[in-house]
């Protein structure tokens, strides 16, 4: 089964979302796990739908004086079951950097929630090593064993150009360095520019995929779902 993860990011007014949400309610996909990812103020909307759903950011473990910041134990509070860590967009704009990601990559597993970790922003495959070894240095088998990585390029987040030969290079790497460190078949998601023109290639390669602006627009979202329905029944 594929999954589709429909990342909201900073989009749509209370207006926007609460509309969303019931014509959202008359989607029922078939073999697609759907996941949603509103914004954080948004979450309660959803928390007793059966959509699964996710966050977008957090910050600690447990409850605490942290003004401005939304903890784990909230999370849970309000039945999210997927985290997403390492989203470039927040590395560009300052808000996250490799520690910080690494500390909300082993605060999530070790919370036992599903999490997204997003690698390779800059395609850069020296870095992505890099970026490998660091995250899970230290890290056992068993920890990791709620991971999904997801290869988010910066420069494909809006309309870019995908590249499935490099997806798939990608792919082939991620997997091989998890199943030979920690003999892991870890999921592998892609990120960035996905749409109803791309998405069937791009399924083919992968477990599932991360769909940002266009998965507000839940007549887009109709659409692309209407594919892989269509694709999973062949």
């Amino acid at each position: 089964m594929k999954t589709i993860v429909l990342n909201h990011k900073s989009y749509l007014s209370y207006e926007e979302i609460s509309k969303y949400k019931n014509e959202l309610n008359n989607i029922n996909p078939k073999n697609i796990n759907l996941i949603l990812l509103p914004n954080l103020a948004y979450l309660t909307l959803f928390q007793n739908e059966e959509i699964k759903l996710g966050a977008q950011n957090f910050y600690s473990y447990n409850y605490g004086a942290y003004t401005g910041e939304i903890s784990l134990e909230i999370l849970k509070s309000l039945k999210v079951t997927y985290t997403l860590v390492g989203h470039p967009e927040r590395l560009l704009l300052g808000i996250d950097n490799y520690n910080q990601i690494r500390e909300k990559l082993i605060k999530s597993l070790n919370s036992g929630f599903n999490t997204i970790l997003c690698v390779g922003h800059n395609e850069n495959m020296k870095i992505l090593k890099k970026e490998l070894k660091f995250f899970f240095k230290g890290l056992k088998y068993n920890v990791l064993e709620n991971l999904i990585i997801a290869y988010e390029p910066e420069s494909k987040i809006e309309d870019g150009i995908i590249d499935i030969k490099e997806i798939k290079y990608i792919r082939d790497y991620i997997k091989n360095y998890m199943q030979k460190n920690y003999e892991l078949n870890i999921p592998f998601f892609y990120g960035g520019s996905v749409n109803k023109e791309n998405i069937k290639e791009i399924l083919t390669i992968t477990d599932g995929v991360l769909i940002g602006k266009k998965s507000t627009n839940i007549k887009s979202l109709k659409e692309i779902l209407n594919i892989v329905e269509e694709e999973q029944d062949s």
